[in-house]
């Protein structure tokens, strides 16, 4: 069933590459998109063609896709690429490069992106309190600067990349963020 599963993701237009670990501790299915790639219909592909493999609806294995997206306007580059059992986040200026090696989880994902970029802008650190996405796909992240929590969204329709760079510029105040709540401690 694995090489077959494996082949038939692979077929998927818009699909560069797939690792399938269904039995190793970092188990999951890491998935690498072509450029280009419409994002949101990529995903469609994948859940029907993993529901008709008998993937439970309520614990499907992890899903990591990335890829890279400039953002000229936040001057910032931002690279995800998945490796075993987490990710690469690098984020660069023409002068200043940092990156992180983290967990396959959001909220470690988005940590070390608000770290890097952090780090390259000369941001005091942020720390990350929840990663949520709602039924809309509605992308909701919350963070503290140890004196006011920010929070900011993002719509995952756009593509996930996208998303995590929106939520995330907004949480570090690069951008005015989408929606904020500052709190005082």
């Amino acid at each position: 069933m694995r090489s077959s599963l494996v082949s038939r993701l692979e077929d998927i237009p818009g699909v560069a590459s797939v690792v399938v670990d269904l039995e190793g501790f970092g188990r999951g299915i890491d998935v690498r998109l072509s450029p280009g790639a419409d994002e949101v219909a990529v995903m469609e592909q994948m859940h029907a063609l993993l529901a008709a493999y008998g993937v439970k609806k309520d614990r499907p294995p992890p899903l990591n896709v990335g890829r890279s997206e400039t953002s000229p306007a936040l001057g910032v580059e931002v690279v995800i690429t998945p490796i075993k059992r987490g990710a690469r986040i690098e984020v660069a200026t023409p002068t200043v490069r940092s990156f992180r090696v983290v967990a396959a989880n959001p909220i470690s994902v988005v940590q070390g992106l608000a770290d890097a970029w952090c780090q390259v802008v000369g941001r005091i650190p942020i720390e990350i309190l929840t990663v949520s996405v709602d039924a809309d796909g509605l992308l909701v992240i919350r963070a503290s600067d140890g004196e006011k929590e920010n929070e900011a969204s993002a719509r995952t329709s756009e593509g996930w990349v996208e998303a995590l760079i929106s939520a995330v510029a907004g949480v570090i105040e690069v951008i005015r963020p989408h929606k904020a709540n500052r709190i005082a401690h």
